[in-house]
């Protein structure tokens, strides 16, 4: 298996809620509700960081999946998560979950230009393993030096979301660089309500380090 993501360290988060500094009650961009997540750590790789993009609260839960590593051992399922809030969508790195939502790329790139509940090929979460290339989730790095990395044996990742940024291996140092599409993402969620989502940064704004977002959002409850 091809160790994807390398980097010397990973920051470890802690549990607990938070709201940014950015967030507003109301939005700049419509008549819903939302803000702007600044420089979101997510940076843990055994972590998922779930938020309520109607509030703007966040949780940060460990990854409770069976884990799978590059020298063949498997780890024990870490147990069931228990989240605090309700969520809309869950963050690893750069990698993006719903809570049983739908999710279209508009290709838009002005989050004002949508106004209302687009039309389009709305994508559900798919269930990957450790064995796909691009989506694999990496939970452990702390025998990277030695070669032996764990992945999440099973996930679930919606792919269009992920699809906010553009990877790009460069063979050297940093491996990869992140760039964002800027594109506004909408996602549909199970109850009727609907939110924008934009990803303008990946990194640091201020460090440049890793493992951190930032991103505009509108969350447009039930009429």
């Amino acid at each position: 298996m091809k160790i994807k993501d390398v980097l010397v360290m990973a920051a470890i988060g802690l549990l607990g809620a938070a709201c940014s500094d950015d967030d507003n009650k109301g939005s700049q961009w419509g008549d819903g509700v939302g803000g702007t997540k600044t420089n979101l750590d997510v940076s843990a790789y055994d972590k998922w960081t779930y938020v309520n993009l109607k509030t703007g609260e966040t949780e940060i839960h460990p990854d409770t999946s069976e884990w799978i590593y590059t020298d063949g051992s498997v780890s024990e399922p870490k147990g069931k998560e228990t989240i605090g809030i309700e969520w809309h969508i869950a963050i690893h790195r750069y990698e993006i979950k719903t809570n049983g939502g739908m999710v279209f790329d508009t290709e838009k790139t002005n989050m004002n230009e949508i106004t209302e509940l687009p039309e389009g090929d709305y994508k559900a979460d798919e269930n990957i393993t450790n064995e796909d290339e691009e989506y694999a989730i990496i939970t452990d790095m702390s025998k990277m030096m030695q070669g032996n990395v764990g992945y999440a044996k099973t996930a679930t990742v919606n792919k269009v979301l992920c699809s906010w940024v553009k990877k790009t291996e460069t063979g050297s140092m940093p491996p990869t660089i992140y760039e964002p599409t800027m594109h506004v993402i909408v996602l549909k969620c199970k109850d009727g309500s609907w939110a924008k989502l934009q990803f303008t940064v990946a990194g640091n704004s201020e460090t440049n380090k890793s493992g951190f977002v930032t991103f505009n959002y509108e969350f447009i409850p039930i009429k």
